[in-house]
């Protein structure tokens, strides 16, 4: 109701200073009904399925450092490293299913889940696994931030409709982004691929 009156109000103004209607307004504009600016259906989450070679050097390294941590005394360590490969393991190995995502004038969907307009504060796009991803930050307590799995064809519409209602932000690789990066190019758990 207030977004309504809000609404009326910002229109009856530019109308009174002769001021036009913007051409997002046209898009997201009349928030009464709800329409559909932009859908479409990909994964529910980043997937990247990995080799036996992989997971034959995870279980190495985790039980030398499983030895070492047992040597220490620490076995509550040793079974939340476990679980926490076991985890990594089941999301790796199972795929996840196809889920559609809304963009309309009152928010976006993720499936049946709603994130209204004014709990979201910025987005950028970055590559994860073997996804590309839209990421959102939210002014919500939880979740702080929402990714939704996008088409890689379909990025330079969805940052045309997107630059509309939310700031772009350049998301440069913060020092652990790129920490991360230099032990995955030096210490590789899979085998490389040769380049010609």
């Amino acid at each position: 109701m207030c977004a309504l009156v809000y609404q009326i109000l910002i229109k009856c103004f530019r109308m009174s200073i002769g001021m036009k209607e913007k051409k997002d307004d046209y898009i997201f504009g009349d928030v009464r009904e709800e329409k559909t600016v932009f859908e479409w259906e990909a994964a529910e989450r980043a997937f990247k399925s990995r080799d036996k070679d992989f997971w034959i050097t995870a279980i190495s390294i985790l039980v030398i450092v499983g030895i070492i941590l047992f040597l220490i005394g620490e076995a509550t360590l040793i079974v939340a490293l476990c679980s926490v490969l076991f985890l990594y393991y089941v999301l790796s190995t199972v795929p996840p299913e196809k889920v559609k995502y809304k963009i309309t004038n009152r928010g976006m969907y993720f499936g049946e889940l709603k994130y209204s307009w004014e709990d979201l504060d910025r987005f950028w796009f970055k590559n994860s696994l073997d996804s590309e991803m839209m990421f959102m930050e939210t002014k919500l307590r939880f979740p702080r931030q929402i990714s939704f799995v996008i088409n890689p064809a379909d990025k330079d519409q969805l940052l045309d409709i997107m630059k509309r209602k939310l700031p772009l932000i350049e998301n440069p690789p913060s020092s652990m982004d790129k920490t991360i990066k230099w032990f995955g190019d030096h210490l590789p758990l899979e085998k490389r691929q040769k380049t010609q």
